[in-house]
């Protein structure tokens, strides 16, 4: 079995601790994170970076800019970890983060990790106002929403969706969309996440399927 953990964090490198994983995207949180990701010279660790909506606080003048010369300055960075969070304050502050992130993903053409918790209303306002080939490959992290979500999502949007507690949500969903993440949990074992999902689909092929899912991920198709 060959897996890459779809979404992992600076503190989790999966695949230095997995037998089965070959490789690890992390995704940022916040900006100090961009500067550990950068630092780290690992051609298994491919590193998507942004600001995460926990971390509004933190968030420097001109952080746009920066985010921006890094994409320009590496090809192969992606966006994220981005988006809405219905528990946490400042849901105005949330929005203005996620769409001034989008744009710049936008621009650079670069593969967009999504952070929803109780938002997906929001994000579809949000994304409804741009043409469906404008917004690059996209990846529904953590995914546990409904079968109406799901459908939207595969109706309007090149979208991917990274489980960790796979469940019968899956059904719903080709197998050519579906990913596996740890995020940065050290108790989440990702053969034993691919194995349920095979299960699940009735599809021994799934391993194979994810990894290739993987890698249009990152190969941005």
């Amino acid at each position: 079995m060959k897996i890459i953990d779809t979404h992992s964090h600076i503190e989790y490198i999966s695949y230095k601790v997995q037998p089965d994983i070959v490789g690890t995207i992390c995704c940022a949180t916040n900006e100090n994170d961009w500067d550990v990701l950068l630092d780290i010279n690992d051609k298994n660790v491919y590193g998507a970076f942004g600001i995460h909506p926990w971390f509004l606080e933190n968030i420097n003048d001109g952080f746009d800019i920066r985010l921006s010369e890094i994409l320009e300055q590496n090809k192969s960075a992606m966006v994220g970890e981005i988006g809405l969070d219905k528990y946490k304050p400042d849901m105005e502050k949330q929005i203005y983060l996620f769409i001034k992130q989008i744009e710049i993903a936008i621009k650079y053409k670069r593969p967009i990790f999504i952070h929803c918790v109780g938002a997906w209303d929001k994000i579809f306002q949000i994304l409804k106002k741009y043409k469906r080939n404008e917004l690059p490959i996209m990846v529904a992290h953590a995914f546990n929403g409904s079968v109406e979500i799901v459908k939207n999502l595969l109706a309007n949007y090149n979208i991917m969706f990274s489980f960790n507690r796979p469940d019968d949500i899956i059904t719903n969903i080709p197998d050519n969309r579906i990913l596996v993440e740890t995020d940065a949990k050290s108790n989440i074992v990702l053969s034993d996440i691919v194995d349920k999902i095979a299960v699940i689909k009735n599809n021994k092929n799934m391993s194979d399927i994810i990894y290739q899912n993987t890698m249009r991920v990152l190969n941005n198709d």
